[in-house]
């Protein structure tokens, strides 16, 4: 399946090469880990990765190109190639056609894309869900005074992907992909559709949509095996309508994603709600700093699915506004009841015009560290993480 989509890529994005300027990214990415992992991996992990892209004018309208990949040295499964965009673009009077590979993001708090959900996550990238697959679909947009109203036709299911039993923050089973379950006998080729509405009057925007198809985020299944233990993903069908808001009023920026979800279980709500205070020109300098506060909450509570489900984000951003683009962003997740913490730091900086660095570093801390006899907790959604405390340094180079 990866190589169709690996071959698929190639000839998508080496096909224009002509007709555009390429951009190219290339990263070289460290991360060390406080502990040995669960199955004694190593403590330092080394990858490499590279995007290329293409961008232009074709057949009346606008083409985009974009080619990821990653070579990791320890883990098979983060070592991967995908076609993030192969997408043509035709604008006509108030209205808009997108067909191809594409991302298309919703949302707009900080500490979860709650509402986020055309897009499959790539879960071998990054920890926060940030990084998305190219999803195949085609889009259609209609651009009134009175809003904007999305049609999205989504013909074909891409998987989620999981790190090896040799790679880091793996589960403690291995995730078995290649045996994954579907309640629809379409299997990834159900047909999924979503409609989205989005306004704003004044200072607030907002926007309705719902989403019909395949849920992006499998079920876990254990197989039951105690010789060979693992998890098998399993991918429901699912209805889901949600609300994205946000308002500026002065210095304050205040944000809302809702959504009510139904799947095989009982309709669920869940939501993430706060605010982002920025104070100008802080300590007399140029640099401003950002004050965030949300609330995670998912009424479905002690779901083994769900690690959010009545917890508090408070974060600052510090953005140095200076010639090298400096930017952190510190922050912390706090379950409480549990007493689990998350806490991220994200900083970076320019050091030339071609030439910028990354830091990114997790802690998970308030349990007990998981062992193979110790078994796993339902109440307790971050124990395997519990060893998995890093840092990481990615250095990258633009062409």
């Amino acid at each position: 399946k990866e190589l169709r989509w690996s071959v698929f890529a190639v000839i998508f994005a080496f096909a224009p090469v002509v007709a555009s300027e390429p951009e190219v990214e290339l990263g070289i990415e460290w991360r060390g880990f406080a502990e040995p992992g669960f199955y004694g991996q190593d403590q330092s992990r080394f990858s490499a990765r590279g995007e290329l892209g293409y961008d232009g004018a074709m057949l009346s309208g606008d083409y985009e190109l974009l080619l990821f990949g990653r070579y990791d040295v320890h883990d098979d499964e983060r070592t991967h190639l995908d076609l993030r965009e192969a997408s043509w673009v035709y604008v006509g009077d108030e209205w808009s056609l997108k067909g191809g590979v594409s991302k298309e993001f919703w949302g707009v708090t900080e500490s979860l894309h709650l509402v986020d959900i055309i897009n499959q996550t790539d879960g071998v990238e990054a920890v926060d869900d940030e990084d998305k697959l190219g999803q195949p679909m085609l889009k259609l947009a209609s651009e009134k005074e009175w809003g904007t109203i999305s049609l999205f036709w989504l013909p074909y299911f891409r998987e989620r992907s999981y790190p090896s039993l040799d790679g880091r923050l793996a589960l403690p089973f291995e995730v078995r992909a290649d045996e994954a379950q579907f309640e629809s006998g379409a299997e990834n080729k159900h047909q999924d559709v979503a409609l989205r509405y989005a306004h704003y009057i004044d200072e607030l925007e907002f926007a309705l949509a719902h989403f019909s198809g395949t849920a992006r985020d499998p079920l876990l299944v254990f197989n039951n095996n105690p010789l060979d233990p693992a998890f098998i993903p399993f991918y429901q069908q699912i209805d889901q309508t949600s609300l994205e808001a946000q308002y500026i009023y002065d210095s304050w920026l205040l944000k809302l994603e809702a959504l009510t979800n139904k799947g095989l279980g009982d309709r669920y709500a869940a939501a993430v709600a706060g605010f982002e205070y920025t104070q100008v020109g802080i300590f007399e300098s140029y640099a401003d700093l950002g004050w965030i506060i949300e609330y995670l909450f998912d009424e479905r509570k002690n779901d083994v699915s769900v690690i959010f489900e009545d917890d508090v984000f408070i974060g600052w951003r510090y953005a140095f506004n200076d010639a090298d683009s400096s930017e952190i962003l510190f922050g912390g997740i706090f379950d409480t009841h549990t007493d689990e913490r998350i806490y991220s730091l994200e900083a970076s900086q320019r050091i030339s015009s071609d030439l910028k660095v990354f830091v990114e570093a997790w802690m998970f801390e308030g349990l007990p560290r998981l062992t193979p006899t110790s078994g796993l907790d339902s109440d307790k959604k971050t124990q395997f993480l519990q060893t998995e405390d890093f840092i990481q340094l990615e250095l990258v180079k633009y062409f």
